[in-house]
């Protein structure tokens, strides 16, 4: 009998030892148990600290759908967005932005006849075309290589916003803040010793959804080799502005970065 006894308190130990390092480990700031105002407060903070992330997912704005993988820190970025079947190779180097597609995305759309459209795009096969800055293309495609720009977009939750739950993202527990029951976004953010970065944001229901991950890891980045680039004056009839999401009659994707997103509004009404 005292063996079963001792036998019992072990497992009763060994129970309540497992359970707080559970607990430590998911949430051992408390900090799930803040106001959603501190809450969000403490992710904006944590995220203009941030010096580089690794943004993948989807976007859908306006029925059209972007696949995006970029990498994008203060000073750079280098990814790709596709949409439409077409992949666009986004690279920043500072403040230059280079572009690279194949030859879909300089073809004429929407019925419009450019006779040296054909010759233009076999001229910029496997071509970085730098964008000017001048250029409406270079605001709208500048939006994906924008750090803080685009973290800053990720706080645009509509509705009143609230704690829904917990959620496991890329192997490190969240806090879902949800708006308007998912119509105004959800922004999960990091619980645990990692700073409460945003690891995971949907701007609403069927528009799309973004993990956030290896945040602070540097990368390299530099200009394309010169025979990789094509002088931008020099093009007859090509433009990237021609691919849907880029075009100047303000085709191009809500928000990342600078533009309305798809549903909701500014945060506001937290409980």
């Amino acid at each position: 009998m005292r063996l079963r006894l001792r036998a019992t308190a072990v497992l009763l130990t060994i129970v309540a030892v497992f359970s707080a390092a559970c607990s430590s480990g998911d949430d051992p700031t408390g900090r799930a148990a803040d106001p959603v105002d501190t809450l969000l407060d403490q992710a904006r903070t944590a995220a203009k600290t941030a010096t580089a992330v690794h943004m993948t997912g989807t976007w859908v704005t306006k029925n059209v759908e972007y696949q995006i993988d970029m990498r994008i820190k203060t000073d750079g970025a280098t990814g790709e967005v596709t949409t439409a079947g077409t992949k666009i190779e986004l690279l920043r180097v500072g403040a230059d932005l280079f572009v690279r597609g194949d030859e879909s995305l300089y073809a004429p759309r929407d019925g419009r006849q450019d006779p040296g459209a054909d010759e233009s795009a076999q001229m910029l096969r496997d071509k970085f075309v730098k964008v000017p800055p001048d250029d409406p293309a270079f605001a709208r495609l500048s939006g994906f290589t924008q750090l803080h720009p685009l973290l800053d977009d990720l706080f645009r939750l509509g509705g009143k916003v609230k704690k829904d739950g917990r959620k496991n993202v890329r192997g490190i527990e969240t806090l879902i803040l949800s708006g308007d029951k998912g119509r105004g976004g959800e922004l999960d953010i990091a619980l645990g010793d990692s700073a409460p970065f945003p690891m995971q944001y949907s701007p609403g229901l069927n528009a799309g959804r973004l993990d956030l991950y290896e945040y602070n890891q540097d990368f390299p980045v530099g200009p394309p080799p010169g025979d990789k680039v094509v002088d931008y004056g020099s093009l007859t009839g090509a433009s990237p502005t021609g691919k849907p999401g880029t075009d100047a009659d303000g085709g191009g994707p809500s928000s990342p970065s600078g533009s309305p997103k798809p549903s909701g509004t500014s945060t506001k009404n937290p409980s």
